[in-house]
């Protein structure tokens, strides 16, 4: 008879490993968030530049980082896809969210023709179909605050709402750095007091730039930014979750991580950045209106 020593490997990332991640997550978070904000401060022109330099870094970080197969033709939809978006969105801006509904129904041919014409090195089609389509839909997101920043009250709503994310989600990187725990899985370091914590900052934050807003007074404020924080925070830990479980950087792996893993992180930001104008444009006006 032999008995089994041996004991369950830990997947669990170590902790000054994890506290490195989330702290970084939290510089670019700032980063991005800010550019945005102050660009939004600048005017709609400010704002379009500090979009267009966001959705470009981000269709790079994500097509590179998450090594997706059909890059080259993937990049070509991407600038399309961002282009439309945001010309329609400052010839309509009265029109919300439609025009990039149009531009979005116009890529769904693209997508295809994309996939046919890889030709012979057709592979993994699926997942490149799949990743370029979650980029499109980030891409086209970011137009969303032009429409925000030219209505009524745009100077203050615009960035208010950048500011919430950007707060929300640098307060949730930081709690996560320092007390990831309890976990919402063993793999990744991210733990519920951080999404309390950013829910909290980001309602502080919407109280503080959202009061002056008639129809946003009181506490109205304060539940527009604790849920646009809740929704940013909560797809910034799904992003974390799908970053930890991609077949990029297999557990274990040895050796300096390569160009694509190094850029992961920014995708991550930016994606989750992008993935939340939408949630902030649609609960600012349905709790102002």
């Amino acid at each position: 008879m032999t008995s089994d020593t041996s004991t369950p490997t830990d997947t669990s990332p170590a902790p000054a490993a994890a506290a490195a991640v989330q702290i970084q997550l939290a510089v670019l978070t700032a980063l991005a968030g800010g550019a945005l904000a102050a660009g939004s401060y600048l005017g709609v022109v400010g704002l379009l530049v500090a979009i267009c330099l966001v959705q470009l870094s981000l269709a790079l970080s994500w097509l590179f980082g998450t090594a997706v197969p059909g890059r080259k033709g993937g990049l070509a939809l991407a600038a399309l896809a961002a282009a439309g978006a945001d010309a329609a969105i400052m010839h309509w801006p009265d029109s919300g969210y439609s025009p990039v509904l149009g531009v979005l129904g116009l890529a769904v041919p693209l997508l295809f023709l994309h996939q046919l014409a890889r030709g012979v090195v057709r592979t993994r089609v699926l997942e490149s179909l799949a990743d370029i389509t979650v980029l499109l839909v980030a891409l086209v997101a970011l137009a969303g605050l032009i429409v925000l920043r030219r209505q009524g009250n745009g100077d203050i709503l615009a960035p208010a709402a950048l500011g919430v994310i950007t707060a929300g989600l640098v307060a949730s990187h930081f709690t996560d750095a320092v007390f990831p725990a309890p976990r919402f899985d063993p793999a990744v370091a991210r733990g519920l007091p951080a999404l309390v914590v950013g829910v909290l900052v980001g309602a502080a934050v919407g109280l503080l730039s959202l009061h002056r807003v008639i129809d946003l007074a009181g506490g109205r404020a304060a539940f527009v930014g604790a849920a646009i924080a809740a929704v940013a925070c909560l797809l910034s830990i799904a992003a974390s979750f799908s970053g930890v479980h991609s077949s990029l950087a297999p557990a274990g792996t040895a050796g300096p991580a390569s160009p694509a893993v190094r850029l992961r992180p920014v995708a991550a930001v930016l994606m989750t950045v992008a993935l939340s104008t939408p949630g902030a444009y649609v609960l600012v006006n349905a709790v102002s209106g």
